[in-house]
């Protein structure tokens, strides 16, 4: 196992860009995996020993070491993004094993804010069919997350406001462009190879298609977002809102100033609720 989870530690440094510091509590967390289910076999675990029972044995362990739910969950959606990858390359199926890696309930009234590591594995989920509405589910989760921009914004998107070039979006009625930031490769893609299989017709200018060729509805973007959450092991309370509000508090963790997060989600703050921090605090307050 130590060599699928450097490859897949290269992967997201080399592939996806993933920052330093999250390598690095990747790589934490997955030794720690790895150590707990031979721990659990009584001699060195391999990729293949990764199923259900495995997956039990960790959780178990976890919950033994008294880690608070918020550990647990970071913990669990490392894993969960490292099974996604590595398992679907030794010609198995990961949902058995995420279905067994849910992380604890929230204990709080607060709205839900993910973790990165949670974020990564929600985009990543679609990635290993690569289906053209595969390729559409990560763009458009990853679009979420790297601009704050809410599901009806994002549903009203046409092709004439993307500049993959610039790695921009030019929107009618504002003055600036919005950054594509790390939405950009996952937009690229998805519009090189899979919003040309879903049209129907060159009529079409609406960036994100349905299944039908047409534009993709709210309704339909929200169940993208839910469908994915469920696969990736991240429970019910996963909408598109949930990463505008991530994206806010991660922000906010990076040392952004809140005038710049609410400029950032074009936020008024005399409409906003609070969301939970992915380290189980309250969180800054964004808008609904």
């Amino acid at each position: 196992m130590e060599q699928a989870i450097g490859e897949f530690l290269a992967y997201l440094a080399e592939v996806e860009k993933g920052a330093e510091n999250t390598i690095l509590a990747y790589r934490t967390d997955l030794e720690q995996f790895r150590r707990a289910v031979s721990q659990w076999l009584s001699r060195p675990a391999s990729v293949d020993v990764i199923d259900e029972d495995a997956a039990r044995a960790y959780v178990a362990w976890l919950q033994s070491r008294g880690y608070r739910p918020s550990t647990v969950s970071r913990k669990m959606a490392a894993v969960r993004s490292f099974v996604t990858y590595v398992l679907p390359r030794h010609e198995r199926a990961p949902d058995g094993v995420l279905s067994i890696l849910q992380p604890p309930p929230s204990s709080g009234h607060h709205a839900r804010v993910l973790s990165r590591q949670e974020v990564h594995a929600l985009i990543q989920a679609p990635q290993e069919r690569g289906s053209p509405r595969d390729l559409r589910d990560s763009a458009i989760m990853a679009l979420l997350y790297a601009t704050g921009m809410r599901a009806a914004e994002v549903v009203g998107l046409r092709l004439n406001h993307v500049d993959l070039e610039a790695g921009q979006m030019i929107l009618p009625g504002e003055e600036a462009p919005r950054a594509l930031g790390g939405a950009l490769g996952h937009m690229k893609r998805y519009l090189r190879e899979g919003r040309p299989q879903m049209l129907n017709s060159l009529n079409e200018w609406a960036l994100f298609l349905n299944q039908r060729g047409g534009a993709l509805s709210r309704q339909g973007l929200w169940l993208v977002v839910k469908r994915w959450a469920r696969k990736a092991g991240l429970g019910r309370d996963v909408s598109p809102h949930t990463l505008r509000r991530t994206l806010g508090a991660h922000m906010i963790e990076e040392g952004y100033s809140r005038r710049e997060v609410r400029r950032r989600l074009g936020l008024s703050s005399s409409n906003s609720l609070r969301a939970t921090s992915p380290t189980g605090e309250p969180g800054e307050a964004f808008e609904a």
